[in-house]
């Protein structure tokens, strides 16, 4: 029979180079998969030398390893407190409290290894026992306070710069980080009384009141001097981005910004409303996100209220694209009511295009229907599965990373805070690997694809060469690890 696609197949042999031989190696590469998948040094290898293209939910800060950290405040010799471990950079205010010691004076003290324990643990999960006093999540989410002024030092660039050559180690071609929230906007307490308003009029659920509220801070917020403090702020990133040669033919990096659900609702918006202007054309900073506890009182009582900010945000600035940490819940962790609608809320009213965690799906009221829409408006979700493992308590017995995959819902391997969890994006290969024995080698390749596909990239010639290299990164990968391990993995 002719073939009924030769220009199809054409076009794809140009594009793709060595896409038959790829294709054609698919079957082989599974069947040896599945005989190492049992194996976690096995799996390490495998997924070490495999792509797996980009990394769409990543914290800045929580992504840098404590080390990085440490060595700043050594390097400087920092002021330590000995009590609380807080670092400053300056003497202000502490020459006369006995607490504070310069950083090499107490390594001296404790000796250098023992000191280095104690400020692993103290800025990561390093050694965490339950037996502390303090529970898994508030020792996740304590750490980002912690790391203090040492996070500001690495605005030299040599964060960045470490991240882009761990991300190339490790095959990863594209982060997507959410990098700060951005210093301009800022409401004076003038308006502080319109917080009560903000409450009352979505307790009453009244939209209107709600929006016209919105719409006549944002002509406060967004005044000559705050668009100019935007302009200069977008004007130093790409700068910066520039100056470190971030972007080459290995690697790529863009910026999220985001808002703190745990301000004062007229802080909220003033953050929300800058976010969403600064990302309305800028080519480096893709999207908004929100972050800092779900399970916080304040993060409770105004989620649906946030959720009416990114509604009416997303009318003001169609085309800026949104992703949403929803759903990272669990039983027992806040009261019922609160596991039913954040998921859905996020999706149907902020118009999330992607859902960081995910994780209270089963919770969600009328959840099935739920599911429907989310395939039909194409959402994505971004799986953390070590850091639901750590913070929630979630097992591949009650994650819903199984019902995500079998409702054809797109889904994303991220690694959220890898310095602080003390992972890698390998990693979270491998234990999904483990833990979901149903996934084939196509659904991890599909997953790498999916974070190009799903990113908020903007300009398509961008994303094009990324797919590109992604595909000539696999058809390298199939050919030399079944060249090169095959008699291994086999015997």
């Amino acid at each position: 029979m002719k073939n009924p696609y030769p220009n199809i197949l054409f076009f794809l042999i140009l594009l793709f180079p060595g896409f038959l031989i790829s294709q054609s190696n698919e079957p082989r590469l599974d069947s040896l998969f599945q005989t190492l998948r049992t194996n976690e040094a096995a799996l390490r290898i495998f997924f070490s030398a495999m792509p797996k293209g980009g990394d769409l939910h990543h914290h800045y800060s929580g992504s840098i390893y404590a080390e990085k950290y440490i060595d700043i405040a050594k390097s400087a010799n920092a002021w330590i407190n000995t009590v609380t471990l807080d670092i400053k950079f300056d003497s202000s205010d502490i020459l006369m409290n006995k607490e504070w010691k310069k950083f090499l004076t107490l390594e001296k003290e404790l000796g250098e290894y023992n000191f280095q324990q104690i400020l692993l643990k103290h800025f990561s999960t390093k050694d965490y026992s339950q037996s502390d006093g303090i529970t898994s999540y508030d020792d996740f989410f304590e750490t980002f306070d912690r790391f203090g002024s040492s996070k500001n030092k690495l605005t030299d660039g040599s964060g960045l710069l470490w991240l882009k050559q761990n991300a190339i180690q490790q095959k990863v071609s594209y982060i997507e980080t959410m990098l700060e929230t951005i210093p301009c906007g800022k409401l004076t307490a003038d308006f502080n009384h319109l917080n009560d308003s903000l409450l009352i009029y979505q307790a009453s659920n009244d939209t209107t009141k709600l929006f016209n509220l919105f719409n006549s801070l944002k002509n406060s917020i967004l005044n000559e001097n705050n668009k100019l403090c935007l302009k200069n702020y977008l004007k130093e990133l790409e700068k910066e981005h520039i100056r470190l040669q971030i972007d080459d033919s290995l690697f790529t990096l863009r910026y999220q910004t985001y808002v703190l659900r745990i301000l004062p609702p007229i802080q909220v918006l003033s953050q929300m409303i800058v976010s969403f202007e600064a990302a309305k054309e800028d080519t480096l900073l893709v999207g908004i996100n929100m972050v800092a506890p779900e399970h916080h009182p304040i993060a409770l009582r105004d989620y649906r209220l946030h959720m009416r900010m990114f509604q009416y945000c997303a009318k003001m600035w169609p085309n800026v694209s949104v992703s949403l940490h929803a759903g990272e819940l669990s039983e027992g962790l806040v009261s019922p009511e609160n596991l039913h609608f954040h998921i859905q809320e996020a999706v149907d009213i902020a118009g999330a295009k992607r859902i960081g965690h995910g994780t209270a799906l089963a919770f969600e009221q009328d959840v099935l229907s739920l599911i429907e829409r989310m395939k039909a408006k194409k959402t994505v979700i971004e799986i953390n599965y070590h850091s639901n493992r750590f913070i929630l308590g979630s097992t591949h017995k009650n994650h819903p990373l199984y019902l995500y995959h079998k409702a054809n819902i797109p889904m994303v391997i991220c690694t959220d805070d890898a310095g602080v969890l003390r992972t890698d994006h390998n990693g979270e290969f491998i234990q999904i690997a483990l833990d979901f024995p149903n996934l084939t080698y196509n659904d991890f390749k599909e997953f790498a694809f999916n974070s190009i596909n799903h990113s908020f990239i903007k300009g398509v010639e961008v994303r094009k060469k990324l797919l590109e290299k992604l595909q000539r990164d696999f058809t390298h990968f199939e050919n030399y690890f079944l060249h090169q391990y095959q008699n291994i993995f086999e015997k």
